[in-house]
């Protein structure tokens, strides 16, 4: 599939209007990040580099005219400890309520090779701020580490899990569904039984670690947005050679970064913010997305004024 996001434009600075309904921008935060994230392109510095704010705007299919403008907030791959610190993590909780979203999705990896700091990381998260709720999915690590006491840590505090379910999130202004589904390590997708409460007609956004399962709801005709993590955008990458983080990354080699159409799927990998393996990220920043919904609805109706 093509990615409609060219790395250049994925991390410039100006806007740029996509022919299927995309568009993006990103700006880098002020100061270090601890992590150890810097920049090798050619004729500068080696500099490190902050989180970065995405910000990314997608036509949601049967997203009614008057939620136009809903706001998502996607973090991943947190991956707290060994090389993640809380103090990176309440950082990122800052950065994160600074945009002031309407809900926030996390999509997984909150721990990396045990689950001793989920309760600590739960504690930082609850800081989070957004009027319609924030909700996660699992991704391989927190399986691999311990995914009961995630679960336990996160709910303990607010934040629900969603585990081959769907929810509908009600507003003011209209009915948003949002699904999660667990890893693809562990299970196979629970398309069926996670969206039986959805139909068809409804708008919907699904949380799935793994971005490669995009080509699973592409198959079964499912027009959604989906918010995956779990590449870490390559995380050391030199000079434009694949990643050797990426090549390892079972359904996480087809789509490594950025925005993608996908069949019905509108894609969206978010670079997370951890690491893994060595604490460092080479041209792939951490990241923090803000995701606008737009209405289709809506601008058929303005083309024809």
């Amino acid at each position: 599939m093509r990615q409609w996001l060219s790395r250049r434009r994925f991390l410039g600075q100006s806007a740029a209007t996509l022919a299927v309904g995309w568009a993006s921008t990103a700006s880098a935060e002020d100061g270090e990040f601890e992590s150890g994230s810097i920049d090798l392109r050619p004729g500068q510095q080696v500099k490190e580099t902050g989180p970065r704010i995405v910000r990314v705007s997608v036509e949601l299919p049967n997203l009614p005219p008057q939620m136009d403008g809903f706001r998502i907030a996607q973090i991943s791959d947190l991956h707290l400890e060994p090389y993640t610190t809380a103090r990176q993590i309440a950082r990122v909780v800052r950065l994160c309520n600074s945009l002031q979203p309407d809900l926030v999705a996390m999509t997984g990896d909150f721990v990396t090779y045990n689950a001793r700091p989920a309760g600590k990381l739960a504690e930082i998260l609850s800081e989070l701020k957004a009027p319609h709720g924030v909700y996660a999915s699992l991704g391989n690590h927190d399986f691999q580490s311990g995914h009961e006491n995630v679960v336990y840590a996160l709910e303990q505090k607010g934040m629900p899990v969603l585990r081959n379910v769907c929810r509908a999130i009600h507003t003011d202004k209209g009915v948003l569904h949002l699904a999660g589904m667990d890893s693809r390590y562990v299970s196979s997708p629970h398309l069926r039984s996670t969206l039986d409460s959805w139909r068809e007609n409804q708008p919907l956004v699904m949380m799935m670690h793994e971005p490669d399962v995009a080509d699973d709801l592409a198959e079964a005709k499912v027009h959604a947005l989906q918010l995956s993590g779990h590449t870490h955008g390559g995380q050391v990458r030199f000079m434009g050679l694949q990643p050797s983080i990426h090549r390892r990354a079972k359904w996480g080699k087809k789509y490594l970064a950025g925005a993608y159409n996908v069949g019905t799927v509108r894609l969206y990998v978010n670079r997370g913010i951890g690491t893994v393996g060595v604490p460092l990220r080479v041209q792939c920043p951490p990241e923090v997305t803000e995701i606008t919904l737009r209405s289709p609805e809506l601008r058929r109706a303005l083309a024809k004024v």
